[in-house]
This record gives structure tokens, sequence and C-alpha cells, in this order.
């Protein structure tokens, strides 16, 4: 069996829509604040630094490769904001390495996919999302081919039942509350919500609302996207303790790991980071100086499953256990997410986008949905990834080109 093809379609929302309104042409980005409320006053600080840029619909890259025997693997390069970069990528740098190749020798070619950009620095970003998905997709090839799926190839399952937390959706205070009680009427257990950007004592008067709406029915998390920094951090986090916070993600800018470290000394609520490194290196350097209590590795944009079960294996080794972040991807993205936490022994919960505000990207574009039920999700237990995309919604949904693989 070899390595006959490598496609990868550019996917977006109503994409008729998106490119005919003529303001938003593909490809488009816009730059904001994760989480920000209106009327918030700012910190004194360079606004630049929590200003992020952001696709103005859902999309994402999928990948397909097919078999010179017909077997078709799907995989997700998650560059929200610019998927065409890892679209080149894979097209122009890893396909002439791949056809031809045995896709079953997995980690042989994410070694030398990885190995073929290390001397020019380039171990994160683009690279590692577009590495993703090629060894998604050749990890759903080695699953169909021996009828077997991903989390049985990789030992498990530990777990089938996956516990899930969703993000509160909301431009007001009032709408994260009814939204945060709608999510436990529905058997939700655990939450999460942003804090503003601008004087933290009104973002955390905020949160306290929240906490206080779901009362002991769920636990709320903390995403600050790092708007803290050495003068706030510890006063906020002393504060979310006292409300009964379940954790704190991303107080501080990634690159302060020293601050990290100091943080995670000084509370005792834990410290959740990790959604911005990539592979298993970058985390052991956060791991070993003690600066995260919880790890949130992003499995389509650290280089797949095969790092991604590395990197939970290097947090077992400082019993740090980890959450998988799944942020605006499509169902290979949850699905990818969900082999690997069945079959690793440190994991927690899972990031999920809730029913009530469904990703756009998610179960439209498959057969059939990944099964949720009272906070929980199901692993598929088909062969490879266990998911099966509707031609049809991909072909209307693409920007590229899409035919049926047959």
């Amino acid at each position: 069996m070899k390595i006959a093809r490598v496609e990868s379609f550019h996917i977006v929302v109503n994409r008729e829509e998106y490119a005919a309104t003529g303001e938003h042409p593909v490809g488009t980005v816009s730059r904001r604040r994760p989480s920000a409320a209106p009327g918030v006053r700012e910190l004194e600080r360079n606004e630049g630094r929590n200003l992020c840029a952001y696709p103005d619909q859902a999309q994402t890259l999928l990948v397909r490769i097919t078999t010179d025997d017909g077997i078709v693997g799907w995989g997700e390069a998650h560059s929200p904001p610019v998927p065409r970069v890892a679209k080149a990528v894979i097209a122009e740098l890893f396909t002439p390495l791949l056809l031809g190749r045995d896709p079953m020798a997995v980690e042989v070619l994410w070694d030398e996919l990885y190995a073929s950009m290390r001397l020019r620095g380039h171990g994160a970003g683009f690279q590692l999302e577009a590495l993703a998905g090629i060894d998604i997709a050749l990890w759903d090839i080695i699953g169909k081919a021996l009828d077997q799926p991903i989390y049985g190839l990789l030992g498990g399952p530990f777990r089938t039942r996956i516990p899930c937390y969703t993000g509160v959706p909301g431009d007001t205070l009032e709408e994260r509350v009814t939204y945060a009680k709608d999510y436990v009427a529905q058997g939700f257990t655990t939450l999460k919500t942003g804090v503003a950007l601008g004087d933290f004592r009104t973002g955390l008067a905020e949160i306290a609302t929240v906490v206080e709406a779901v009362g002991e029915q769920a636990t709320v998390l903390v995403d600050a996207h790092g708007v803290y920094d050495a003068r706030t951090a510890i006063p906020a986090g002393r504060e979310l303790e006292r409300l009964g916070v379940g954790w704190l993600e991303d107080p501080l800018p990634p690159e302060d790991i020293d601050g990290y470290a100091a943080l995670c000394a000084a509370l005792d609520m834990p410290i959740a980071s990790g959604e911005t490194e990539c592979t298993r290196w970058q985390f052991q350097e956060k791991l070993s100086r003690r600066a995260a209590d919880i790890i949130l590795p992003d499995i389509c944009r650290a280089g797949g499953i095969s790092e991604g079960r590395k990197i939970a294996l290097v947090a077992d080794l400082f019993n740090v256990p980890w959450c998988a972040h799944v942020s605006m991807g499509s169902a290979v993205h949850l699905a990818a997410a969900l082999h690997v936490a069945a079959a690793t022994p440190n994991f927690l919960i899972c990031e999920y986008r809730g029913p009530l505000h469904p990703n756009p990207l998610g179960d439209v574009l498959l057969r059939e949905p990944i099964h949720y039920e009272t906070g929980h999700l199901q692993v598929p237990d088909g062969p490879g990834l266990g998911i099966t995309f509707d031609d049809a919604a991909l072909a209307a949904h693409s920007v590229d080109p899409y035919e049926s693989a047959g």
C-alpha cells in the first residue's frame, strides 16, 4: 500500500454568501480582542499584545490522502486565519515527500516531515498545523486498513465516554448567564467563560455573577487569553480561587514561562495552558519548570495524533493531566482529540462547542453526528477516525473544487 494522492480543501461556512458580499472575500481576517467585553476600561499596556487575527467566517483546511488501493484518510490542518498557508505547505513541501511512501510508517513520515524545516526554525505554527493534517489522515488510513478505531491502534481505550465542557457564549453578561443556566439544564457540569481585557475587577465581577448563577451545579473555568501581567495575575487569581473557579487558563502571554511558574507556585487553583505549544519539547520545558498544572494541547495544532499522544506521555511523567483544546475546527478535529483522549491515562476533559451554539464546521459536514449526551461525548468506534463526511456538504462548503474520492 502506497500513498497515491494528497489533496486539501479550504472549507468555509456559507461559502457563496461569504464570497458574494464583497465585504468579506474568502481568506480575509480581522483583529479583535479575545473575549473582550463592552464598556471595560483598558489596562495601561500595549493594546496590540492582546489583539489576534481572526477569520471573518468559520473556516479550516481538510486534508485527504488516498492510497493506491483506494483507502481514503481524512485529516485537518487547523489554521483558521489563513488556511491556504497550510495548503501551500502541504502541496509544495509535504506532498513530494509523501507520494509513493507507505502510509503505515506514520511515525517515520512524521519525523521526516518535521525534520524538513527543523533547521530553519519551523517548529510550530503553520508547519505543525499542516503536519497535523497529514498525520491524522495517515492514522485514519491505518485504522481503515486494519478495521480498527484509532484509539485501539494507540493501545486503548481507557475510556470511551469522554467528559466535556462547553464555552458560554454571549455578548452581554445577561446572555452569558442565560446560556450558562441552559447548559447546566442540558447536563453540563463544567462550563468556561472568558475574562474581559480591561480593569480586572470588572471582569472578575462578571465571572462572579456567572459562578453564582450556576451555583454548585457546575464548575466554572476561566480563560484569560493572556490579558494579565505580573501586576494583576496573582491578585486576580486569588479572587478567582475565592469564587471557586476550576482553573485559570492562559492568564499570561505564552512566552512568559517564568511568570507562569511564579503564578503556579502562588496559587492553589490550577493554572491551565498549552494551546500555543506545538511539540513535546515545548511542553517539556514548561512542565520541567512547573509552569502549568494542567496542559491544553490542540491535536490539530500540535502535529496531530502522533505528537499529541507523546505530549500526553510527557505530561504524565510530571503527573500532570491534559485536556483537549478543540476550538473552531471540523469534526475531524474533535474526533482526533477524542481518540487520543480515549487512549491516554492522564486525560481530564475535552473542550466542545455545545448544542446551544453548535460548531458550524461540525456535524453539518457529517453523515452521522458525533454523539453527545449529558456532558459526555462518545468516541466514534468505526475504523480510523470513525466518521464519514457527507460529500454534498463538503462540496457545498469547499472553496476548492471538490469531487468524491468514490
